[in-house]
């Protein structure tokens, strides 16, 4: 009866769903082509590179490829799931990545950013490695600080394959160029906040179950932290605030945008006031409200090319469905229809989605990439088409990797049991009179959870 009466809360909010994301669709395609006003002398240089990829490069990207986005992060799985062939994968994923890092050199064009940052990704793997070996071969003393320091390189190191895997398509394309770097800069810093915040949700909520009590506190308190910070950054840099000319005029993106940094700015100082003290079941909307709000004066935001508004467009519809998707989210959670470590409700991925294409259409709106795409003659609907389904790859490439560490760790079932048993003695032991557990019984728990 339970299943029924959440399959019956659920089906307007799908269908509102379907009929958001079919909105979206139908509001990008039409007038995508006609470009009204003139193009900047710059519009020409966006364009798809007339010289071919060598074979150097063709090799260089798949062997990185297999390395960072294979064979690497599977090998951190192992490494949280403590399986012992972990060093195994760690070595053979780093002699890959190494043969990728020699065949760019081959390549040449060693004075860009992307190549430039392949020695930071160098440096890294080799620190990474060596920890590795001198853990396995018992050459440093296996402590917990230096197991965890090991796994943060590893965490850390998905982030920094994204950002390298950006600035290639970056080199590639052409963009950030031509006077329009702190732009780009601005969208594609916050398109992947949102991103990294996404993929961030989605592993939490499939490890820690559907309320993430590890959190101590509710999702939105983190969020609100982050909003009220990123609104202080835009009050204050979108029009330079702190130029001493008074001759440069404000225009109706300049007040737009400085004043939606100081919304979220206000928003989440309220949502951090409202969240501070709250448990993590307690969600709250303020966070979703801010969503809705921006969404609707990007839905509204013109610019001065059709197909830059179209974008636009697209990265506001998708906050709007991340606000309400995420409202509909807090209210099944107060609904009490899943428990704190049961596995999370098929919906609550739904927001998560969201989250992910608003970041990628954030990203894709920024004005080199809308220049690119005119003089490519692709249309807003196949380019909203190709960045959903980026994020559905991004989603089941972490769906795979959580589930290959259940496979790993044990049970799914078993991993929240685990969890459920390690909370209860946290709570039981904090009190002055602590109740009496096996000691292995505790051993086991506490093996497990490390």
């Amino acid at each position: 009866m339970a299943n029924t009466g959440l399959c019956v809360q659920m089906r307007p909010i799908s269908l509102m769903a379907v009929v958001l994301a079919s909105v979206v669709l139908v509001g990008a395609h039409g007038e995508s082509m006609n470009m009204t006003g003139t193009l900047p002398d710059d519009a020409p240089f966006y364009k798809w590179p007339d010289e071919p990829m060598g074979w150097a490069l063709k090799v260089h990207l798949v062997l990185c490829f297999i390395a960072y986005v294979v064979i690497l992060p599977v090998g951190l799985v192992m490494e949280m799931a403590g399986h012992q062939y972990q060093w195994l994968a760690q070595l053979s994923g780093a002699g890959v990545a190494f043969l990728g890092i020699v065949f760019g050199w081959v390549h040449g064009h060693l004075g860009n950013v992307y190549a430039r940052y392949g020695w930071f990704m160098l440096s890294l793997l080799v620190q990474q490695t060596a920890t590795n070996l001198g853990l396995t071969l018992g050459a440093v003393p296996r402590n917990k600080k230096l197991q965890l320091f090991y796994r943060m390189v590893g965490a850390l190191q998905l982030v920094y394959t994204y950002v390298g895997m950006l600035l290639g398509g970056i080199r590639f394309l052409n963009l950030c160029s031509q006077g329009h770097l702190g732009q780009c800069v601005s969208h594609f810093a916050r398109g992947s906040a949102l991103i990294i915040g996404a993929v961030c949700i989605l592993v939490c909520m499939r490890v820690f179950g559907a309320v993430i009590v590890e959190l101590r506190r509710p999702l939105e308190l983190y969020l609100s932290i982050i909003m009220m910070l990123v609104g202080a950054i835009g009050t204050f840099t979108e029009h330079n605030f702190f130029q001493t000319s008074n001759t440069d005029s404000w225009s109706h993106k300049d007040l737009q945008h400085t004043l939606i940094g100081v919304s979220w700015f206000a928003g989440g100082l309220l949502g951090v006031l409202m969240t501070c003290r709250s448990h993590p079941r307690s969600r709250n909307p303020i966070p979703s409200l801010i969503f809705i709000a921006t969404g609707i004066a990007m839905i509204t935001h013109q610019q001065d090319l059709v197909m830059a508004s179209h974008t636009h467009f697209l990265f506001g519809a998708a906050l709007v469905c991340l606000g309400l998707s995420t409202i509909a989210e807090i209210t099944l959670l107060a609904a009490g229809f899943v428990k704190d470590h049961d596995q999370p409700a098929l919906f609550q991925f739904v927001p998560v989605f969201f989250m992910c294409a608003s970041g990628m259409f954030l990203m894709g709106s920024n004005r080199d990439m809308v220049l690119f795409l005119i003089n490519s003659h692709i249309d807003v609907a196949t380019y909203a088409l190709i960045l959903l389904s980026f994020c559905f790859v991004i989603m089941f490439y972490f769906y795979v990797l959580v589930d290959l560490y259940f496979a790993l760790a044990g049970p799914q079932s078993a991993k929240y049991r685990t969890l459920e048993q390690h909370m209860d003695r946290q709570s039981t032991s904090s009190q002055t009179s602590t109740l009496n557990h096996s000691e292995s019984h505790s051993s086991l728990a506490s093996a497990a959870f490390v």
